[in-house]
């Protein structure tokens, strides 16, 4: 099946990369059903979640461990119940992201991590209860030093 959306025109839906939230995400609980794409660029930490019933809806989505390997959210482990996973290996942890004009204002949200389930595509927003954690964590200055890392600068 194909879908026409206004961020990436015409889409063939491959079946294993329809990703399923059975309470949708806080804002948009209607819509269930949403496509898990990446960037054709394997060192982009960023990938999104295309809405298949409201093709005006795209979240985009941050590899939040790529630049904090310290994220540790702490989530009530009853909620995990959702995502049937029999093991922490199969599970993708992604922070929704705001890339707005001025990308050095760019920011994701630390305190509400998208959790997927690799193995079956079940997935589930959660709300963590660490303190430290902000809904908007300014990213800009973590890609840059990333990338100065990368190319060898200081």
């Amino acid at each position: 099946m194909k879908i026409k959306t206004k961020i990436f025109g015409e889409i063939d839906i491959n079946d294993d990369k329809v990703i399923y939230f059975e309470n949708g995400l806080p804002g948009f609980e209607n819509l269930k059903k949403f496509l898990f794409m990446t960037d054709e660029d394997e060192n982009s930490p960023f990938c999104w979640l295309q809405s298949i019933e409201d093709l005006d809806i795209v979240f985009t989505l941050f590899d939040v461990f790529r630049f904090l390997p310290d994220y540790n959210p702490i989530v009530e482990i009853e909620s995990f119940d959702k995502l049937d996973n029999d093991t922490e290996d199969s599970l993708m942890v992604y922070c929704i992201a705001h890339i707005p004009n001025d990308v050095k204002n760019m920011t994701i949200n630390l305190k509400a991590p998208v959790v997927i389930n690799a193995d079956n595509n079940k997935a589930n927003q959660f709300i963590c209860s660490n303190e430290e954690y902000p809904i908007k964590y300014y990213i800009y200055k973590e890609l840059l030093k990333n990338h100065s890392n990368e190319s060898g600068g200081e």
